[in-house]
C-alpha cells in the first residue's frame, strides 16, 4: 500500500492528461512552482543555509548531554530525548522547505572537530529527527547509516567497489526509494568532490520544450530496474512519474538494464530511445545545476524525489579521506505519496517487515565486501529473500 498523500500540490500540471490507472495519454504542461528552479536563482549559499549561532550551538550541546544521560542507543534518538526548544521551530520550517518549497537546505555551524565520532553521530540523528521521524534501511542487513568515502584502510581495488566507495565522479541520479537524503560532512576532500543538485522539474521542462519524445520515454513504465540476489532479476517502472500532481524521479543509470556482471539474463537492455532520454535529462540537469560548497560539519538535507544529485571526482590528502555519512529519511506527515510503480525500493527502505536489527556503524567496516552487482551511483539495492550474505 502506498503511503498517505501529503496535502497540497507543489507543481501545476494538466490533470486531464492522466489516463486509466495513472498512465499518461498525453504529456503534461510545463511545471510551475518552487521546485522548478535553476542554480542561477541562488545568489549565494546564504539563501539556502541555516547558520547556527553561538546560542543555538550551545542548545545542541545541551541536547547531546541530555541524551547521553539517558543511557539510550542511537536508534532511540528523537525530538523528545534530544530537545531543541529554540531551534525546533526553525527546523520545522526547514522540513517544509524540503517538501513544499525549493526542496533542500544546508545546516552549518557545528564544528566537527569539537565532537567525538559518536557524539557527532548522535547530533546528526538528533537534528535529523526534527526534519523527519522515520529513518530508512540502506541494506537488508539493517544499516541505517552509510559511509560515503574512499576509505584508506580498504585494500580492494577501486574498480571492484561501489561508486560511492571510490574517489570517482558520480553521474546525476536519485537514491531509488528514498524520500529525503541527508549527508553529514565528516571530512572534505583535499581537492574536488563537490556536490551538485539539480531540479528534476526544470530539466523535464526543457525536454517538454525541445524533446517531447524523450519526456514521454521517461514517463513510460517500461524501464528495467535490476534486483540483485541469487539470480539477476528486474521489475519494470518509469524513470519519472506524475503522482498527486507532483513530478517524481527514480533515476539511476547504473540500475537500469542488465549489469555487466549478470551474465546471461532475461533482463532487457535499454532501448535507444531510453538511452537518449537518460542522456538528454542528464545534460539538462547539468545546465541548470547548483554547486554546493559544503564544509566539514555541514549537514545537507534534500528531497530525493524532486532533485537529482551528482558529485565531482576528488583527491584525498595523505592522512584524511573525503567522508560523508548518509541517512535516508521520511517525514510521516509531510512525506509525498509514492505511486505503486515506484514502491519496491521504497518499501525495502521504509517498510516494517524484514530486518529486525537496525545498525548504526560509526565508521566504515575495516574489511570491504565486494558487491556482486556493483553500481556507479548510490541506488538502493533490493535483495531477494533467498540471497545469501556471501553474494
Amino acid at each position: 500500500m502506498a503511503p498517505p498523500s501529503a496535502p497540497g500540490t507543489l507543481n501545476t500540471f494538466d490533470t486531464t492528461a492522466a489516463g486509466p490507472k495513472g498512465m499518461m495519454t498525453k504529456l503534461p504542461n510545463f511545471i510551475k512552482g518552487p521546485l522548478a528552479w535553476s542554480g542561477v536563482d541562488f545568489e549565494n549559499d546564504d539563501t539556502y543555509t541555516l547558520h547556527l549561532n553561538k546560542e543555538e550551538v550551545e542548545e545542541v550541546d545541551a541536547a547531546l548531554q541530555n541524551f547521553k544521560t539517558l543511557g539510550l542507543d542511537g536508534d532511540e534518538v528523537d525530538q523528545y530525548n534530544f530537545p531543541l526548544p529554540s531551534l525546533a521551530q526553525q527546523l520545522a520550517q526547514c522540513a517544509t522547505v524540503v517538501h513544499e518549497q525549493r526542496g533542500f537546505f544546508v545546516l552549518r555551524g557545528l564544528e566537527g572537530s569539537r565532537y567525538s565520532v559518536e557524539d557527532s553521530t548522535t547530533i546528526y540523528l538528533g537534528i535529523a529527527s526534527y526534519i523527519a521521524d522515520k529513518r530508512g534501511l540502506q541494506d537488508r542487513k539493517g544499516n541505517v547509516l552509510s559511509h560515503i568515502t574512499n576509505w584508506k584502510l580498504w585494500k580492494v581495488p577501486i574498480e571492484k567497489r561501489h561508486g560511492i566507495h571510490s574517489n570517482q565522479a558520480l553521474p546525476y541520479h536519485n537514491d531509488m526509494g528514498c524520500d529525503i537524503l541527508a549527508l553529514q560532512v565528516r571530512h572534505c576532500a583535499e581537492k574536488g568532490g563537490c556536490t551538485y543538485l539539480s531540479s528534476v522539474s526544470t530539466a523535464f521542462n526543457e525536454l517538454l520544450s525541445e524533446a517531447p519524445s524523450m519526456a514521454e520515454a521517461l514517463l513510460t513504465p517500461d524501464w528495467p530496474v535490476q534486483i540483485s540476489g541469487r539470480e539477476a532479476k528486474c521489475y519494470l517502472a518509469p524513470a519519472l512519474a506524475i503522482h498527486d500532481g507532483r513530478l517524481m524521479a527514480s533515476i539511476d543509470p547504473n540500475r537500469f538494464g542488465p549489469h555487466p556482471s549478470s551474465g546471461p539474463t532475461d533482463i532487457p537492455s535499454l532501448t535507444d530511445s531510453q538511452r537518449s532520454a537518460l542522456d538528454r535529462i542528464s545534460k539538462a540537469a547539468y545546465r541548470t545545476e547548483l554547486r554546493l560548497h559544503l564544509k566539514t560539519g555541514d549537514i545537507l538535507f534534500f528531497n530525493n524525489w524532486a532533485l537529482l544529485h551528482r558529485r565531482d571526482s576528488y583527491t584525498d590528502g595523505d592522512e584524511t579521506s573525503r567522508h560523508m555519512v548518509r541517512l535516508w529519511l521520511r517525514n510521516s506527515k509531510l512525506g509525498w505519496s509514492v505511486p505503486d510503480s515506484l514502491l519496491p525500493p521504497w518499501s525495502a527502505a521504509y517498510g516494517e517487515d524484514g530486518v529486525r536489527n537496525r545498525l548504526y556503524p560509526l565508521i566504515p567496516m575495516p574489511e570491504y565486501k565486494v558487491p556482486k552487482y556493483s553500481a556507479g551511483s548510490a541506488a538502493f539495492v533490493i535483495e531477494d529473500s533467498d540471497a545469501s550474505d556471501d553474494e
